[in-house]
């Protein structure tokens, strides 16, 4: 009966709805609290959804896949980025030993093929996923993670999907240093290609994290409302690169 209640006020954009319902739930069940998460994004967003949209995000996805990409242009683009290094609004974000550009790359010449054609590849694999519904790239930004950097747990408020495209990871490492996915449903589907068989292979994730330990040219997408946070703990001296992105319908 709460499910069915807590669907019809998402189905019919009644978020704020949702989360009162939630909050007096928790006062008897302390469990009710992690739901709240999913519906505070809707409502952060203040956007009308329609019916076939919500029924697309409802479920939380993960699909990991390679990007068969040359990434060396475009960490020269990086390494010689006019602004790198100087102070923005995400200078002061919490993160540590990170850098990160602004939010505006797809927008930028150096940066125009790669964003055109990581939103070309991505709707080519998943546009069956979404009932043929088009993504695009809204925001593309790049981030360099020294020894020890850490990017605090946090979620996307400002799309539908969020992805990364790594440039540079040291390779054969064994320690718990990766993207961490917080999995406050307990319930993800993770969609990982196999290019051998030439086909996503699906699992569920139960467990209250994942860790995704990503390999050059792996390319990482996600429901933009699941949090997600990262730490780079590596033995050598030398960055990690990649291009996170933010997507929607």
């Amino acid at each position: 009966m709460i499910n069915k209640i807590l669907d019809f006020f998402y189905i019919n954009n009644y978020f704020k709805s949702a989360i009162y319902f939630l909050k007096v739930l928790s006062i008897f069940d302390n469990r009710y609290k992690r739901k709240i998460i999913f519906f505070r994004y809707f409502k952060k967003r203040k956007k009308n959804y329609k019916k076939k949209i919500l029924k697309n995000l409802y479920q939380s996805k993960i699909f990991i896949f390679n990007f068969p990409y040359n990434t060396e242009k475009i960490i020269n683009h990086i390494y010689n980025y006019d602004q790198l290094n100087r102070d923005n609004q995400y200078s002061n974000h919490g993160h540590s030993n990170v850098y990160q550009s602004e939010h505006n790359l797809e927008k930028k010449k150096e940066f125009s093929k790669i964003s055109y054609d990581l939103e070309f590849f991505i709707n080519k694999k998943l546009n069956k996923f979404f009932d043929f519904q088009v993504l695009k790239i809204n925001k593309l930004w790049f981030v360099i993670t020294k020894n020890l950097g850490i990017i605090k747990k946090h979620s996307h408020f400002d799309s539908d999907f969020s992805g990364v495209f790594y440039l540079k990871v040291e390779e054969n490492r064994n320690d718990d240093a990766g993207l961490k996915i917080h999995n406050f449903s307990e319930n993800i589907e993770v969609y990982k290609f196999h290019n051998l068989e030439n086909k996503f292979i699906k699992t569920i994730c139960n467990d209250k994290t994942l860790l995704l330990k990503p390999k050059k040219n792996d390319l990482i997408i996600f429901n933009s409302y699941i949090e997600h946070s990262v730490y780079n703990k590596s033995l050598k001296d030398i960055d990690r690169i990649s291009l996170p992105f933010d997507l929607i319908f």
